[in-house]
């Protein structure tokens, strides 16, 4: 299932999603670490996800949500695939 999240969710719209609104470059500031004035947190398009140069923190659609709702990663893909309407069997 995780694979095929990630085929199926570009970066940039899980985190439009929630809320979240990357520059035209990618660019926005980090919801994980305090004080980021510039936008250190770039989105990648297709499945090369996020990265933070600021915190250090990265990875896919499905390491976003988890970090951003403090669950774990079978929670993560579970909620991308019903948020999303994925359809995706979760065995």
């Amino acid at each position: 299932m995780a694979a095929e999240i990630k085929r199926a969710l570009p970066a940039r719209d899980v985190l439009e999603h929630y809320g979240f609104h990357p520059s035209r470059t990618g660019f926005l500031q980090c919801p994980f670490h305090q004080g980021d004035k510039h936008g250190s947190l770039k989105v990648y398009d297709g499945e090369r996800g996020w990265h933070c140069f600021g915190c250090g923190r990265g990875g896919s659609v499905i390491d976003f949500v988890m970090e951003l709702f403090g669950i774990g990663f079978r929670e993560a893909c579970l909620r991308l695939n019903e948020e999303f309407h994925l359809g995706l069997s979760d065995r």
